[in-house]
């Protein structure tokens, strides 16, 4: 079936509409019961056909089987009680998955007829504007691409080129007349809906020598054609991959150009429910992934979460997924790429944090162009092996001029390890320090929230900040530190 339905997915790109609708097509729309009938000549008796319809999805532009009819006497049914969508349907023979009968579905009542053995050339639909209209675009943009098949085959010599490229041209101007006729003609109806969106972006002749330019001109002007308010768009064949071009293509892959994408799309859907809720859905579906996995792309998360969640936009999101987002958010808020790092202060604005010999240190207390920030258990079997690694690096770019301080948090609440690591790791030239406070009954305590402030969850982890203490990366390894100052460095 795939690989019909992707010949289908070019056969699709004629569909059609009406201008005016009769009082009989009033009264079959007010019914929900829709009924899809076809004769069809040189059919196989008792032969099951399906009919399906496109709907995009979070993953794709998908296709779905709506309901099963079987021929007899060359007559084929489709009846049920719930009423179609609108959108674009498609009728195949379920044994073989071919014989594709491309249909628009703008009312609930279609008659057509064929002849299974020529389908193409022999569709046609029984007072359907939307379909017959549809059938001859297909038919004019076939005839169109044959004869450019027969002038590049009938055309020999020297300027043959000139003049394949002439009369293509001539061809090129006459169909996109036609297209244009046609969306004109069919602008209140979904073939006109859907064949406008078909249409890309023209760049002005003054900016196309500029590459930069023409790109930014074509992204801003990507939608132009779409009236992302209607959500009968979702159930065409290409809508998924238009929308995921324009993340993957258009949008730079940083999270400052994604939120802005994300925020063109929402701002031109939030009078349409369903448009609305599915461009939110697509956003968060699209980078979970990436906020969890690629550093930085956090930002998108903080940000849905503040502008979309908070705001109680996204009521369809029950509150156990809403608490769940929100916690996270909140979580990783606070360190951010480009934040400043939160120092180590009680609630009162004290500092808390103390070296071996009991006195307090800051982050800001620190004078240096990069300050690495690296939390570690000195019961951590993992950050045994991992602190000698961090160590050996920073003291590689130490040794060669790189103005950089070690910032040790020991997260753990034993002082006896704690001294024990640092002397068996070598790491005295480090500022260590750690938050080891205990209650009356001898309970370890923590001095404030440094732990979810820093998303403190497993160690080692790894902070790298700039002279201001402003978060350059976060959650990285030993051999990242080297990679990202050599890089900030120009070397």
């Amino acid at each position: 079936m795939k690989k019909t339905l992707s010949v289908f997915s070019i056969l699709v790109l004629s569909l059609s509409a009406i201008n005016a609708q009769s009082l009989s097509d009033l009264l079959n729309s007010s019914k929900s019961t829709y009924k899809i009938s076809g004769t069809i000549i040189n059919a196989k008796e008792s032969d099951t056909l399906v009919l399906g319809y496109y709907r995009t999805t979070l993953t794709s532009s998908g296709t779905f089987a709506k309901d099963t009819a079987v021929i007899q006497n060359n007559k084929v049914i489709f009846s049920d009680k719930d009423s179609l969508s609108e959108g674009m349907y498609f009728i195949f023979d379920k044994a073989t998955t071919s014989k594709i009968i491309p249909l628009i579905i703008d009312k609930q009542k279609l008659k057509f007829e064929c002849d299974m053995n020529d389908i193409e050339n022999t569709l046609k639909f029984i007072n359907s504007p939307i379909n017959t209209t549809a059938s001859n675009y297909q038919k004019f943009l076939q005839s169109k691409s044959k004869l450019r098949k027969e002038i590049e085959e009938n055309n020999e010599g020297d300027d043959s080129t000139e003049s394949i490229n002439k009369k293509n041209a001539e061809i090129a101007s006459e169909v996109n007349k036609y297209i244009n006729r046609i969306i004109l003609e069919n602008s209140d109806n979904f073939f006109g809906m859907f064949l406008k969106t078909l249409q890309q972006p023209i760049i002005p002749d003054s900016i196309q020598d500029s590459s930069k330019k023409s790109a930014n001109f074509y992204k801003s002007h990507y939608w132009y054609n779409f009236n992302l308010q209607d959500e009968r768009i979702l159930n065409t064949s290409h809508f998924y991959d238009v929308l995921n071009t324009y993340f993957e293509k258009w949008t730079h892959k940083h999270p400052d150009s994604i939120i802005s994408s994300i925020n063109t799309i929402t701002e031109l859907t939030k009078s349409n429910k369903e448009m609305f809720k599915f461009m939110v859905e697509f956003s968060f579906y699209k980078y979970d992934n990436d906020w969890k996995k690629i550093m930085g792309m956090d930002k998108i998360l903080v940000h849905m979460a503040d502008n979309y969640i908070q705001q109680n936009l996204c009521e369809w999101i029950d509150s156990t997924r809403k608490s769940i987002i929100l916690e996270r958010a909140e979580k990783i808020s606070p360190n951010l790429i480009g934040r400043k790092a939160s120092d180590f202060l009680d609630p009162l604005g004290r500092p808390f944090m103390k070296d071996t010999l009991g006195i307090f240190h800051t982050l800001q207390e620190i004078n240096a162009d990069y300050t690495v920030l690296v939390f570690f258990g000195p019961t951590c079997g993992h950050c045994k092996k991992e602190i000698p690694k961090i160590k050996h690096d920073i003291d590689s770019l130490v040794s060669v001029g790189y103005d950089i301080k070690t910032f040790a948090v020991a997260t753990e609440f034993d002082k006896k390890e704690w001294k024990k690591f640092i002397n068996n790791q070598k790491t005295g030239d480090w500022l260590n320090v750690a938050d080891i406070r205990h209650d009356n009954e001898g309970n370890p305590v923590a001095s404030s929230d440094w732990r979810d402030k820093y998303d403190i969850y497993s160690t080692p982890v790894i902070y790298l900040l700039d002279k201001d203490k402003k978060i350059i990366a976060k959650r990285i390894t030993h051999t990242q530190i080297v990679e990202i100052i050599s890089r900030l460095e120009g070397n």
